[in-house]
């Protein structure tokens, strides 16, 4: 090869390497031949800048690894394996494991939930034609005396429950209460004086923070996965009607559900609950600052009795804020209606009106402003930042016990449920007032039903229904509601 060859070959080398290479030639003085001389390099008088920076950079890293162990090894004595049995009698476990199982087919955590050995929805292998049914998931210690967190659609319906402690220890456990609405449950092991964890402040956590997940997914007790928080504030997740999931990257799988997603504190944020397809590494968690209420009121009464202050509501878009007229707010949540006897009504809240503050802060939909009102206690005030007709008003209403947990159930359009129950064609309904039909500028004696939402994947969409539509015939049927 030419020497100018070997030049260019030498300069394609360097440029690869880019400037930290650059750097290092500088610093320690190398010069190279290219006509059969030795290269030659004069020892540098101190480390290169450039290797003192890779180290430093190590050292950080080993320090986060430190981190992610200490917090992986604070966790392991509170996190237990969860095994549930349902139904009659079956042929046995398998190879030494609890057969594979979805004991929760058919509910809307199917695709959520597996058995110890595999993924959910695998219960048609031998002995589970009819017979016992076996699951697992996960769950964490959060009182000394032995009460642990987990999800309802692990335990619901269970008639066994036995939990399985990092030394071995194995207790049956009873169900203390449980809450279907947001999937918690607590559940009681015979102990005292045992490890537990503590709670964080999920409502401070910032999307990108680290995170660790801990769990037993597929059956491998005690799994560590690292990730980030991805995100605040996701619903339409599942079917509970209060839904405010954080999600996260960090790897979630069958049999993660129940388990603790902690900071690197050691602070429990959140409760792994759902995933977005298995391997897709979206993962959801239950916030503390939703977790922390209901879980206190199962273990105290073993029920949950949630603040209500009864109005309908649906998000202010760009389209409905420019009916309103000038000066609307551009977000916020507008009352569709107010329940009859409600707080609210005795606040002075009429339909039609925009909450745009809650407690002093903005709120960007009616999602926020149900947020608010879920962390108060029974017989607390909330405040209210209103928008009337180009007028600004504060009101405040003082929470009551929700009319629907008397009989433990709810309808899906409950009120503080956000826009409402989805149907089947993936709508949001509310019924046409005369108050709101004066504000969108129609007839105050017309009847019919608004289109607060529209779900993006939905068959109402496909048709081209879209958000301010009023409905006001189905199948040739006038509707009035």
């Amino acid at each position: 090869m030419a020497p100018e060859n070997r030049t260019r070959s030498w300069l394609k080398g360097a440029a690869l390497v880019g400037v930290g290479a650059v750097a290092a030639l500088g610093v320690s003085r190398i010069h190279v031949s290219f006509d059969g001389e030795k290269a030659q390099a004069a020892p540098p008088a101190t480390m290169p800048a450039a290797l003192a920076t890779s180290s430093s950079a190590v050292a950080d890293a080993k320090n986060v690894s430190r981190a992610f162990a200490q917090v992986a090894e604070q966790m392991k004595p509170a996190v237990v394996s969860i095994v549930v049995e349902k139904g009659g009698r079956s042929r046995g476990p398998a190879r030494g494991r609890p057969q594979q199982g979805n004991p929760f087919r058919g509910s809307p955590f199917e695709r959520f939930f597996g058995g110890p050995g595999g993924g959910g929805g695998d219960d048609d292998g031998p002995g589970f034609g009819g017979g016992k049914q076996v699951g697992a998931g996960s769950g964490f210690v959060i009182d000394s005396r032995g009460y642990i967190v987990t999800n309802n659609h692990v335990v619901e319906g269970a008639d066994v429950i036995k939990v399985r402690f990092s030394d071995g220890r194995e207790l049956k456990a009873t169900i203390k209460g449980t809450d279907p609405k947001t999937d918690l449950a607590v559940i009681k092991v015979d102990g005292k004086d045992l490890p537990a964890s503590r709670w964080g402040d999920a409502d401070k956590l910032q999307p990108g923070e680290w995170v660790v997940a801990v769990g037993n997914p597929y059956g491998l007790d005690h799994t560590v996965t690292v990730g980030v928080i991805s995100a605040k504030g996701r619903y339409n997740v599942g079917d509970g009607p209060y839904e405010d999931y954080l999600q996260t990257d960090a790897a979630i799988n069958p049999g993660n559900s129940g388990g603790p997603l902690v900071n690197l504190d050691g602070e429990v944020v959140g409760i792994n609950t759902a995933i977005r397809g298995i391997g897709t590494m979206i993962g959801f968690a239950i916030p503390s600052s939703m977790a922390k209420g209901v879980v206190a009121q199962l273990i105290a009464e073993g029920h949950v009795r949630r603040p209500y202050v009864g109005i309908y509501m649906q998000d202010v878009t760009p389209e409905l804020a420019s009916s309103l007229g000038a000066g609307a707010p551009s977000t916020g949540a507008m009352v569709g209606r107010v329940e009859t006897g409600s707080p609210a009504q005795s606040a002075g809240l009429l339909e039609g009106d925009v909450i745009t503050r809650v407690d002093g802060q903005p709120v960007d939909g009616s999602k926020a402003v149900q947020r608010v009102v879920l962390t108060k206690n029974l017989g607390q005030k909330v405040a209210f930042d209103v928008w009337r007709n180009g007028k600004g008003l504060q009101l405040a209403a003082v929470t009551a016990a929700h009319p629907g947990d008397k009989e433990d159930k709810q309808s899906a359009d409950a009120p503080e449920g956000g826009e409402g129950g989805k149907a089947r064609l993936g709508l949001d309904l509310q019924t046409l007032s005369p108050d709101l039909a004066q504000r969108l500028g129609l007839d105050p004696k017309a009847k019919g039903a608004v289109v607060a939402g529209v779900r993006e994947d939905g068959p109402a969409a496909e048709a081209g229904l879209r958000e301010g539509d009023v409905i006001v015939e189905v199948d040739r049927q006038p509707v009035a509601s």
